[in-house]
């Protein structure tokens, strides 16, 4: 459990407090990197950017502000930047503007299950449709916000995102056909 006194440490620089605060949180923070790379590979690549950036930045943590938001908000821009370098990052523009939003509908009993089978087919999304997907629905992002992080116009994240939850749902269908 990270006290108030580790976070005052760790804001001051304290190695054992960073220590005690990649431990509470680099698991949690790993399964966000996964979310927006491809593979274990490149979340681990993330993550360790992730951390280097918050053990550098310590003294500009605000004690006031809570420490695991900071920590996700760092590993989230990281993760961004690093799909931007590496991957082939391609918004599709056509479809550009939704009137309706279509829900998906989506019965199960076993959510565990269901979480397992959402995280394998993200990592079978193109690389724009999986960003959005997360950004909105993981991270509560407007798209407005999107659009402001990845650069694009509001309109193409909706795109993007009604395609991802389209594809989403294909793919699902796709894996109770072959179950």
């Amino acid at each position: 459990m990270i006290t108030k006194e580790i976070e005052e440490r760790f804001k001051n620089g304290d190695r054992k407090a960073f220590d005690a605060i990649y431990a509470a949180y680099s698991a949690a923070m790993f399964g966000v990197c996964l979310r927006y790379t491809r593979c274990q590979d490149d979340a681990q690549d993330v993550l360790q950017e992730a951390f280097i950036r918050i053990y550098r930045n310590s003294g500009q943590y605000s004690l006031d502000k809570p420490l695991a938001a900071w920590i996700k908000t760092i590993t989230i821009n990281c993760a961004l930047t690093y799909i931007k370098q590496h991957y082939k990052f391609v918004l599709h523009e056509e479809d550009s503007f939704f009137d309706q939003q279509h829900e998906m509908n989506i019965e199960t009993e076993d959510q565990e299950l269901l979480r397992k089978q959402l995280l394998a087919v993200l990592t079978k999304l193109p690389d724009g449709y999986r960003t959005v997907f997360n950004l909105f629905v993981i991270e509560n992002l407007t798209h407005k916000e999107i659009a402001e992080h990845l650069e694009i116009s509001e309109s193409t994240s909706k795109s993007q995102f009604f395609k991802a939850k389209r594809m989403i749902q294909q793919l699902l269908e796709a894996e109770k056909v072959r179950a």
